[in-house]
């Protein structure tokens, strides 16, 4: 995708942007500005490069369309930062949906492992014991790999929300293992004797 800084923003263009406002344009060459920023926002998110450059462009192709809407100029960044959210929410939501119908195809298949081999079985066992939404975060997220924000997205809750059902989740399993394994959870299974 073209960088933002390059598209001329006073000429004549088949997205319209040739009707902007002196303000309006003033506001996106404000937002142009801040590209390193607003990439570095969305790299913090986003493990790839090259998607989250992409999301980027995708936000100021969406600001420029929807300029008009900004009532205050002075907010810009703001609006504009809520606008890089949008989109890194409906990537990760995308990126869900395209792995349950991959998932939904490839039913003859027998699934491949993804979990860590080393998991104690101490571990898997005491997780059915647990509330069924802190096994799944626990499942999900330690055991499968899952980062918090595409769990959050898969679950359709705030990564905030998702965050603190972790941090549950994690000291019910503890106690749970404290509780059943006793001294040899405090090593962290590594040599587990009670499996």
């Amino acid at each position: 995708m073209a960088n933002a800084r390059s598209i001329p923003l006073g000429s004549r263009s088949p997205d319209g942007l040739d009707s902007l406002s002196v303000s309006e344009a003033s506001t996106l060459r404000t937002l142009a500005d801040q590209r390193a920023r607003f990439l570095s926002f969305i790299r913090r998110r986003i493990d790839s490069p090259e998607i989250a450059e992409d999301i980027l462009q995708i936000s100021y192709l969406r600001a420029a369309e929807h300029i008009a809407e900004l009532r205050d100029p002075e907010r810009s960044t703001a609006w504009f930062y809520r606008l890089l959210r949008n989109a890194i929410i409906d990537h990760y939501r995308r990126s869900a949906s395209g792995a349950k119908v991959v998932s939904d195809e490839s039913l003859d298949r027998p699934a491949e492992p993804t979990r860590h081999p080393n998991t104690c079985p101490c571990v898997t066992r005491e997780l059915t014991h647990l509330n069924q939404n802190y096994a799944h975060a626990l499942e999900d997220v330690e055991m499968d790999g899952l980062s918090v924000h595409a769990f959050a997205a898969n679950e359709r809750i705030a990564p905030g929300t998702a965050s603190v059902r972790l941090h549950r989740a994690r000291k019910a399993l503890a106690a749970r293992l404290q509780a059943v394994c006793g001294s040899c959870s405090g090593t962290g299974c590594f040599d587990c004797t009670c499996a």
